[in-house]
């Protein structure tokens, strides 16, 4: 009688564990911290098969309106999600579109300075895996980069500061995980140059007015409007490293000067606006010195082709006195043949 009271009272305690095991979680937080190791390194495979990493080869001839010769299929963007004209979006694995998601929706609390935001995916399958938050790391980064190149206003963010977070949720059944994205140990998301959410907004005013501008001057059929906005970002700006800001539309709407990623930020940021189909395209390039060189460029939608656009390289450094004729000013506009490697 005595063993099988102490049976009993064994299986009760195994119960009440088991119970008490389902309703209490030990929790952990910060089980991972990472920020992007390098916002221009295409890690994962979604970005391998982009197949849109081109070279100065395009240029061997102008663009006949009309009568282009049309890029791969591969690398029209898909119509089967709100981001429609966001290539790079549609690349992505779900992981790394609900990343961007998550970061695209909460621009606006990005621009106050901090905010903490959820991501909302089922991380669990993926960080109960091996490796599982390495993997979460490249997804991350995928995501990093395609919102860089997707969204060519972002001149206030600094993404090294953008830290993924894991809080980790156990029971003896399972673990189980939730993501989320802060700045961590920072103030705020700002590159160095900015302080306070008065000083970026003003400056996404001032950027807004510009544009806006511009898009009212960009009239007439898509061709016109391509063109339009070419030749203003010509008329407007010169090639000028020297800025901070060079690489981002603060440098070539507000300073007027700026590089190749200057250039083709802005020129994607007004025909979005105007509801053209546009990329930015990262490569290299070949300069006039012969020397290769890391180069941005944009490619355009027109009458269902797609026509590759180097505003740069259209708009060259004079020295001396010169001028630069409507024949050079247009020598990169809507070219026709494309290597894509």
């Amino acid at each position: 009688m005595i063993e099988k009271h102490s049976n009993g009272l064994i299986l009760s305690i195994i119960i009440i564990i088991i119970i008490l095991g389902s309703i209490y979680y030990v929790k952990s937080t910060g089980q991972g911290s990472y920020s992007p190791s390098n916002i221009t390194e295409y890690s994962q495979q979604s970005y391998e098969n982009l197949n849109i990493i081109a070279n100065n080869a395009y240029y061997e001839n102008r663009a006949i309106i009309g009568n282009v010769s049309e890029l791969p299929s591969t690398f029209t963007p898909q119509q089967s999600h709100e981001y429609n004209s966001r290539y790079y979006y549609n690349e992505l694995s779900d992981c790394s579109k609900a990343m961007y998601d998550a970061i695209a929706n909460n621009l606006n609390n990005i621009q106050r300075g901090k905010c903490t935001i959820q991501i909302d995916y089922d991380f669990n399958s993926l960080l109960n895996s091996k490796n599982g938050e390495e993997l979460l790391d490249n997804y991350y980064n995928d995501a990093i980069n395609a919102i860089n190149l997707d969204i060519p206003n972002l001149f206030y963010l600094d993404f090294q500061k953008l830290y993924i977070n894991i809080e980790k949720t156990s029971t003896i059944f399972s673990t189980k995980y939730k993501v989320f994205i802060n700045s961590k140990d920072y103030d705020n998301f700002y590159i160095n140059e900015f302080t306070s959410a008065a000083q970026v907004s003003k400056i996404i005013n001032q950027i807004e007015t510009i544009k806006n501008q511009v898009v009212s001057q960009a009239s007439g059929n898509e061709y016109n409007r391509i063109r339009i906005v070419h030749d203003w970002l010509i008329d407007h700006m010169e090639y000028d490293n020297s800025s901070v800001h060079s690489a981002n539309v603060y440098g070539g709407l507000i300073e007027k000067k700026g590089v190749c990623e200057a250039y083709a930020r802005i020129y994607k940021y007004i025909l979005d606006d105007i509801g053209i189909d546009n990329i930015l395209v990262i490569g290299t390039a070949t300069n006039s010195a012969g020397n290769t060189e890391n180069h941005m460029w944009n490619y355009v939608k027109l009458y269902e082709n797609w026509y590759a656009i180097d505003i740069t390289w259209d708009d060259p450094i004079i020295r001396g006195t010169g001028i630069i004729t409507e024949d050079y000013k247009h020598k990169y506009f809507l070219i026709r043949k494309s290597r894509i490697l």
